[in-house]
Order: structure tokens, then sequence, then C-alpha cells
């Protein structure tokens, strides 16, 4: 099994001071504990680091879940002020099911009621299948296959106390990528805040089955870990931490990463600005690709030939189109080494279509029917002026 690497996060803990301690009088004791190594455990003994950022004396404790306790420690478990390099440590996982506990962290004045969970997969943890996207149902899905040899998978997060879909993919354990990736944009869902840059292993996945790709492709000079989902299209933490899986990564080339790829990109966030939604899907082609990239640990990662993306644009008080609906859709070999972006590169979802030997947007003749969308998929966007 390859180790685990995960999410960056930080739990932020403040009290009113009740009493003495390391904290200057009249000043709320604070605690924050911090770790490049996420909330998820490799089945694998191992260890990480954590650190601690407080103004007072501080007491970590390891609270298990469940009836299978003492397969992890910390070291040391208390202390003053800031410290680093706090060990935590665990067993490896011989039985059959994944199981859990929390760090708890706490000052003389701070006592937090549930603290950080962290989970550890077992050796033989089940695929996590999300059905086929016909059942979903969304309009930014493509088909999927039965027997193809990928699994369809979806993220969910949390939005206006709700939980709602982030992203889909349609994951490749033999190329350890995804052939595409499809998601809803608009600007409900932007929300706020920075790139995390949380690299880690995507927790739908057994880790065997996904590159690790906390230190980037071994091959870092000619290759980029590219998103597909892009990280500037889901700025809420808990939505964007899931952008940086491994498993929404491409090796893509320098040179069209922060080329066409960038300039495509934001293009596509100027067009979600300016409709109800925008459901978008981006994949890569693998048709004729022979070269790998390496992950961390030496295994192979499938380089693409060429990637696309397509659009589906809902305006409901649009006048162009059909029915509030139009699609646009490119396809970009991956030596393409220009930035510039022009509408003679646009082409039709059928076209597109023909390319791939995929449907597209496999749900809307259901939402609009199948003559209406017909037309959607038919229409030249190079064309239509809301594209450009």
């Amino acid at each position: 099994m390859k180790r685990h690497l995960s999410l960056l996060f930080s739990l932020f803990i403040g009290a009113v001071l009740s009493g003495g301690c390391f904290a200057p009088s009249g000043d709320a004791e604070t605690v924050e504990l911090s770790s490049p190594g996420g909330y998820s455990l490799s089945q694998k003994g191992g260890s990480m680091f954590l650190s601690v950022s407080s103004n007072a004396s501080w007491t970590l404790e390891i609270v298990f879940e469940g009836e299978d306790e003492g397969w992890a420690e910390i070291t040391p478990s208390s202390g003053t002020g800031d410290k680093s390099s706090i060990v935590l440590s665990w067993k490896t996982n011989n039985s059959d099911s994944e199981r859990s506990f929390r760090v708890v962290a706490s000052t003389k004045s701070v006592t937090p009621t549930e603290g950080v969970l962290f989970t550890q997969v077992g050796p033989s943890r089940p695929v996590n299948h999300d059905g086929t996207s016909t059942k979903a149902g969304w309009l930014e899905l493509p088909e999927t296959k039965d027997g193809d040899g990928l699994d369809f998978f979806v993220h969910d997060m949390p939005l206006g106390g709700q939980t709602v879909r982030n992203y889909s993919f349609y994951w490749d354990y033999d190329a350890l990528v995804a052939h595409w990736v499809a998601y809803p944009l608009n600007k409900g869902l932007y929300g706020s805040g920075t790139r995390s840059d949380a690299w880690a292993l995507d927790p739908l996945i057994p880790e065997a089955g996904q590159p690790v790709l906390f230190k980037g492709f071994q091959e870092s000079g000619t290759y980029a870990r590219g998103h597909q989902l892009p990280s500037a299209h889901r700025l809420n933490y808990q939505a964007n931490i899931q952008t940086f899986y491994g498993t929404n990564m491409t090796p893509q080339r320098h040179t069209f990463n922060e080329g066409i790829w960038a300039t495509l990109e934001a293009r596509v966030k100027d067009w979600s600005s300016s409709c109800d939604t925008l459901y978008c899907v981006t994949g890569c082609d693998l048709k004729g690709s022979t070269q790998y990239a390496h992950d961390n640990y030496g295994s192979p990662v499938a380089i693409p030939t060429a990637y696309w993306k397509a659009c589906l644009r809902y305006s409901s008080a649009g006048t162009v189109g059909f029915n509030g609906y139009s699609a646009c859709a490119f396809y970009l070999k991956h030596d393409y080494s220009g930035s510039s972006l022009t509408s003679s590169m646009a082409i039709s979802i059928d076209e597109l279509e023909e390319i791939l030997g995929i449907d597209l947007f496999v749900n809307l003749p259901s939402k609009v029917g199948a003559e209406t969308a017909a037309k959607i998929e038919s229409q030249n966007p190079s064309s239509v002026s809301l594209w450009w």
C-alpha cells in the first residue's frame, strides 16, 4: 500500500480567560492544531507531524471511536506555547473495516467538544460506487458504461447548510487518471476563500488505485499537476481541498497548463458569471498515449494526448439558443503551446462526441426533449455571440 498523504486542516479554538496560565491576564486562551498529513491515515502503520500554536499551556488527547483502542499515540501530548514536530503515530489496520479517533486540543479554559477526526482505512475497503450518470440525472454528466473498467464517483460539499454535489469523475485504475470530471458552475458555487494547496489522496478510492502526488510528478520540470476542476472554481475551503485530490489531476505540460488551459479556465468562469448555471465537463483523451509520468512512489500515470472541455449554458432569461440552453466545446492537443483562445477553436458538442466516441450531456434529452437536445448539441458555437 502507498503511504497516505492527505489534507491540510486546522482547528482553531478560543475562549475568554477564566484564570491564570500562559496567556496574559485579560486575554483569551487560544490553541491551533495543524498537520500537512491531514485526517486520513494509511492502512499500514506510520506517523505524521502535528503542530500546535497557542498562547497558553495545552493538552492533546486521543479519543478512540468504537471498541478498537490504543492503536495511535501522540508524543508529546502536552506543552506550553507554540510547538512543532509533535509526532502522531499509528499501527497497521488488519481488520476488514476502517477505524477512527479524534484529537482533542484543550487549555485550562478551552475544552473542545468534538476535536478533529482521523480515519484509517482497512486493507479491503470496498470501492464506493455512486451509481451511473443517468441515475444521478445531473445535466453536466456524460454517459457511463457497464464493463468498461472505469468507476463513477461523486464528491459532495457543504453549501448554505445543505450538502450538494461538488464534482463527479470517471476513474481509470490502470491509467491513474479520470477520463473526465464534471461539475456545475455559477456565482453561488464559487464561494469565497483562497487556494488551499492541500494535496491529498482521494478518500473514495483505495490507496493502491490512485497516484500519490503530494510532491508533484517526478518529472515536475516537464509536467504540472493539472486540475480538471480548477481550484479557482471552488473557493470554499471544504470544496477547495477536494480539488487537490490526485484523482482530479493529470500530468499536464507546463506550457499547456499555464497557456491555453489557463486561458480556457478563466473564460469558462466568465461564461458562468453571466448565466444561471454553466454545466461543465472536462476531460483528457488517452487515445494514442504511450508515455507516462510517475507519482511520488514511481507508479506510472498516463500522459494524455489531448484535453477537452464541454460547457452547457442555461439562462432562464436567455434569448440565444434553445429553451434557454446553448453549448460549446473544445478539443486541444496536449502539445499546443499557444495561449490565445479564439472562436475558431470552438466546436459543437456533436463534433466532440464524434472525436471521443462518448455521449456528452446524456441527461439533456430527458430535460428538454430529444429534438431540442439535438439542436443544442449540433449548434456551431463559433458563430454564437454569447460565447465571444
